[in-house]
């Protein structure tokens, strides 16, 4: 018989939502659900498994996650404790590179639960050009500056998805009374770089930002995934301009910057030792195009509509089908390759937080 199962979609940048989908099972009857989001820029992937039964979702720890690459096992997956990690579903992590071609499947089992999903790593795109220019843009009344990206491309053969990412990275490092380096307090934070994309009408898609309330522009999603075809341009150069806060990247000149915790400290932190060291941060910032299959650019269009109709405006819209390419189950596994241009770079000097600072 038919019952209702609640699915748990993790959408692999920090957000989750709840889909109620209609699967043929028993009465109580256990579904696994798999997620993962792939890419070639990082070391560390992450495999997240929960259970899904008709009323509940619950996390799936205790499995065994392989991890093959063109059809020899690379990793071992771990189960790991994730920043954002639920009780309904549980983080196993794995070490492994990933090149263009490569063919990856991951295979979970736990009990009865078995699980596998098969995914190939797309070709790279060859960024030409990065031009950065200052704009002032106006949305609804609200007027921002922001820092223009120009970013050229050539759009690769055939059919092609991208999702426009960024990121920043600061390396930190603490300084003694003489500006020596201390050993052991060096390391580096890395965090997602918020892109504003909506007024580009190519990644947008045509539905970019009017400031218009006609009835179209209200039932455009919003393009938080920054995702586009090659439709208008295939086989061609091709040139978007996302934006950037103007200052929502740059390396802040006062004194009140944060303070790096070296790993090794654990939670019994020295915030006095920290205090009062100054510190010397380099961040780098970069503008990052992946290539994605369909499947995964469908995926997150998908996510971009429930995110941005939710349950409240559901009747304006027709029905979402999120996709699943997971055997056995639900759930979806993608893959991105990226290719990153910096566009920022800056090295500053901050004196000891405990310092008396006068202006």
């Amino acid at each position: 018989m038919k019952k209702s199962v609640f699915l748990s979609i993790l959408s692999f940048l920090a957000v989750s939502c709840h889909e109620e989908v209609v699967l043929p099972v028993g009465d109580d009857e256990p579904v696994g659900v798999m997620n993962a989001q792939l890419n070639t820029l990082e070391p560390v992937h992450a495999v997240f498994l929960s259970i899904s039964q008709k009323n509940r979702v619950r996390a799936l720890p205790g499995a065994q996650v392989r991890v093959f690459v063109n059809g020899v096992q690379a990793a071992v997956a771990e189960e790991t404790p994730a920043a954002y990690e639920g009780d309904w579903e549980t983080a196993y992590t794995f070490e492994s590179a990933f090149k263009p071609g490569d063919e990856i499947r991951i295979e979970a089992r736990s009990g009865e639960i078995s699980l596998s999903s098969t995914v190939t790593v797309s070709e790279p795109v060859t960024i030409s050009s990065l031009d950065t220019s200052t704009v002032r843009m106006s949305y609804m009344g609200d007027a921002s500056t922001y820092l223009q990206l120009k970013t050229v491309f050539q759009d690769l053969p055939g059919t092609s998805f991208y999702r426009v990412d960024g990121r920043m990275v600061d390396d930190f490092i603490y300084l003694d009374e003489e500006g020596n380096p201390v050993p052991g307090y060096s390391g580096t934070s890395e965090s997602s770089l918020w892109l504003e994309t909506g007024f580009d009408p190519i990644i947008s898609e045509g539905a970019g930002k009017t400031g218009g309330s006609d009835l179209g522009a209200l039932l455009a999603a919003e393009n938080s995934y920054h995702c586009f075809s090659d439709t208008p341009f295939s086989g061609r150069e091709c040139t978007i301009r996302p934006l950037v806060f103007s200052d929502g990247f740059r390396l802040p000149e006062g004194f009140h910057y944060g303070i790096y915790v070296p790993d090794w400290m654990g939670d019994e932190i020295d915030w006095d030792k920290l205090r009062s060291m100054k510190r010397r941060v380099s961040r780098r910032v970069s503008l990052q195009l992946r290539t994605l299959d369909f499947p995964e650019y469908h995926y997150f269009k998908s996510l971009e509509i429930l995110e941005t109709f939710g349950t409240d405006m559901s009747f304006l819209v027709e029905p979402t089908t999120l996709p699943t390419n997971v055997e056995g189950g639900l759930g979806f596994v993608g893959v991105e390759t990226v290719s990153e241009i910096p566009f920022y770079e800056c090295t500053r000097e901050y004196p000891a937080m405990n310092e008396e600072i006068y202006y």
